[in-house]
């Protein structure tokens, strides 16, 4: 008897092909799930990552206190920023933004030669800050200007230094300031006011 060969591989080919189809429907749920758990995950981290930008630390207490100290223009300790990076993260950019400002306003009166030089100083940064379009951040930023420039009089280096350019000690004072300056003048922390101070003096 002569057998179909296209008879008999039929059989074989149709139970491959159901059998193919039987396995794609549950396939495709398992990719549909690891892609929706996925994106879960990311929108989740995402969420972490806003929320932990915008906590300001309103349902802290203490942290409110440390905001409301800095607001005041009195300086952070290191132990009350690590208080405030962990409970109200959302205000540490803000915070380290005015405190470097403020590290430059101190800079600036040090490098001065004289004291009528660190009123200069203060001077050129409070005209720079009523520049700001903010004004609960301008006067934040004034306080820290009128703090710093009071903890720096009351040093012994401020009462050291002459009154004006003419006073007979000016020359110890410059040579202090010229060579500030060339320490200073390649560091990460740029000393705008600084640097026009010791200009100033130079001309």
């Amino acid at each position: 008897m002569k057998i179909d060969r296209m008879s008999a591989i039929q059989p074989i080919f149709s139970k491959a092909v159901r059998k193919e189809k039987e396995t794609e429907p549950n396939i495709l749920p398992q990719k549909i799930e690891v892609k929706h758990a996925l994106k879960e995950h990311v929108q989740r981290q995402i969420s972490e990552i806003e929320q932990a930008h915008t906590n300001m630390g309103d349902d802290d207490p203490y942290a409110q206190l440390l905001i409301e100290k800095f607001k005041s223009g009195k300086k952070l300790t290191a132990d009350e920023m690590r208080y405030i990076r962990k409970h109200a993260p959302g205000m540490v950019d803000y915070i380290e933004r005015i405190t470097r400002e403020r590290e430059i306003y101190e800079q600036g009166m040090k490098i001065a030669p004289t004291k009528a030089d660190v009123q200069f100083v203060a001077l050129v940064s409070s005209q720079q800050i009523q520049k700001d379009p903010n004004p609960e951040e301008r006067e934040i930023r004034a306080r820290h200007l009128a703090d710093a420039k009071h903890e720096y009089e009351q040093t012994e280096h401020y009462k050291q230094k002459p009154e004006h350019a003419l006073d007979k000690d000016t020359n110890k004072e410059n040579s202090y300031a010229n060579e500030y300056y060339k320490r200073h003048k390649q560091s990460s922390l740029h000393l705008d006011h600084a640097i026009s101070i010791y200009k100033h003096y130079k001309k």
